[in-house]
């Protein structure tokens, strides 16, 4: 299939290289982990209350921070069980922590829908994402309080703090504002140069040099896997545009573009649940659609429900590999436990691209 692909003359030899600006996002945010923890209180808070401080502090931390938030939680929500997380705190951290890609400019998965869905503005899709993950994170705590009443009442929650969210805070104003000062600079650019600044002065007082110098020599050389795979995912995603771009297939200036994003979502949620990564879905649904000429903000806003929502029911993805090595966590139960969750939400982000179809498509 490759092999046709690129000797077709149409093939865009270019776009082999179109997940770089990914790949050095994601070398980028993998500094954060890097970031001291901030100190905790002793005793966590406990029950219903502590159930809802936590979930929404994850996801609005995660929101700039990535898996370092899932961790620093993690770790801490563990530490009070053996080091190890209990079902139902993973399913409910993983699905605060990855609702974050539906909005978060800082999310790799923000940086892939920009990138395979060329024309897209991360302002729009920031306010159309925001309050569509903000009503999962209710809906699901709410019913996850009424269900489970034992095990929400038990739960072990973080003791989460408004200034732990200054520095964050900062780094997001700080990416934005630079964007809007040199708007010839992408966001992906942006916060590929800004995120390891900000995690070189947090660690100010940990010889930052050496930080940096150790996570260069031990830290990058494990990300072998991810590259391979993003890299992998452009280079088919590229063949695909090649195949489409002529006269293999044709789609019609009538076409309905709702009803194709509608499919592309149903095409990435369908590969991640046998265990396929998101972004690979992506790369197949970009290069098939890419003679359709669907509102790249409403392609790319598909692609941040794919990646979002299909993480929560791909057993082995990156959230569920670093819960089930790190706390013991079994990944399987994520179909029994998600699958209701993850129809809902699809039907909901569904409902949520109709109605947005006007806003998106400008």
């Amino acid at each position: 299939f490759f092999c046709l692909a690129i000797t077709s003359q149409s093939f865009p030899l270019a776009t082999l290289g179109k997940n770089q600006q990914i790949i050095g996002m994601l070398a980028a945010i993998g500094l954060l982990r890097k970031i001291p923890l901030p100190k905790v209180q002793k005793s966590l808070p406990r029950g219903p209350k502590a159930f809802w401080q936590t979930l929404f502090a994850l996801n609005w931390l995660a929101s700039v921070m990535n898996m370092s938030a899932l961790a620093i939680f993690s770790d801490r929500i563990a530490a009070e069980g053996e080091g190890r997380l209990n079902t139902f705190q993973g399913i409910y951290l993983a699905r605060a922590f990855s609702l974050a890609a539906l909005w978060s400019p800082m999310f790799i998965a923000m940086g892939v829908a920009l990138v395979y869905a060329p024309g897209a503005d991360y302002r729009v899709l920031m306010l159309w994402g925001l309050p569509f993950s903000q009503m999962l994170l209710v809906g699901m705590t709410t019913v996850a309080i009424k269900t489970y009443r034992d095990e929400t009442a038990l739960f072990v929650g973080y003791p989460f703090h408004p200034q732990a969210l200054m520095g964050p805070i900062a780094l997001a104003g700080l990416i934005l504002a630079g964007h809007m000062l040199f708007p010839s600079v992408s966001i992906v650019l942006m916060i590929t140069f800004l995120m390891p600044i900000y995690a070189i002065l947090a660690n100010f007082r940990n010889k930052p040099i050496k930080v940096l110098v150790q996570y260069v020599t031990t830290d990058l050389p494990r990300m072998g896997p991810e590259v391979v795979l993003f890299l992998a995912a452009g280079i088919f995603g590229a063949g695909l545009a090649s195949l489409f771009e002529g006269d293999t297939l044709t789609i019609g200036p009538e076409h309905n573009s709702l009803l194709l994003v509608i499919i592309g979502l149903t095409f990435i949620l369908a590969l991640s649940v046998v265990g396929i990564h998101s972004v690979v879905g992506i790369a197949i649904v970009s290069g098939v659609l890419v003679a359709a000429e669907i509102p790249p903000n409403l392609l790319a806003m598909c692609f941040l429900m794919g990646w979002g929502i299909g993480n929560l029911i791909n057993p082995i993805s990156g959230i569920h590999l670093l819960l089930s090595g790190r706390y013991a966590f079994h990944s399987r139960a994520v179909w029994r436990w998600n699958w209701s969750f993850v129809i809902t939400a699809f039907a909901m982000g569904c409902l949520w691209l109709s109605v947005g179809t006007h806003f998106l498509g400008h």
